[in-house]
C-alpha cells in the first residue's frame, strides 16, 4: 500500500514541477533547459506508474483465471 501511495504522490509531484516550469517559461522567469528537464521528469515518473499498472492488472487476469 505504502509503495502505491509513494508512486502516485511522486508522479503528482513531478507533474506539478513540470506544470509550474512551463508557466514560468510562459511568462520568461525560466530556463527552456529548467523547463524540459522537468518534463522529462514528470514523464518518466508517469510512464512508471502505467507499468506498474499494467503489472497490477496482469497479475489480477491471471489469479482471476485461477482454478478455485
Amino acid at each position: 500500500g505504502s509503495l502505491l501511495a509513494a508512486q502516485v504522490s511522486n508522479t503528482v509531484d513531478s507533474s506539478r514541477a513540470a506544470e509550474g516550469q512551463a508557466a514560468k517559461a510562459a511568462v520568461g522567469k525560466a530556463d527552456l533547459v529548467d523547463v524540459v528537464t522537468a518534463i522529462s521528469a514528470a514523464e518518466v515518473q508517469m510512464e512508471t506508474m502505467i507499468a506498474f499498472r499494467d503489472q497490477a492488472i496482469q497479475a489480477y487476469q491471471e489469479i482471476s483465471r485461477m482454478a478455485i
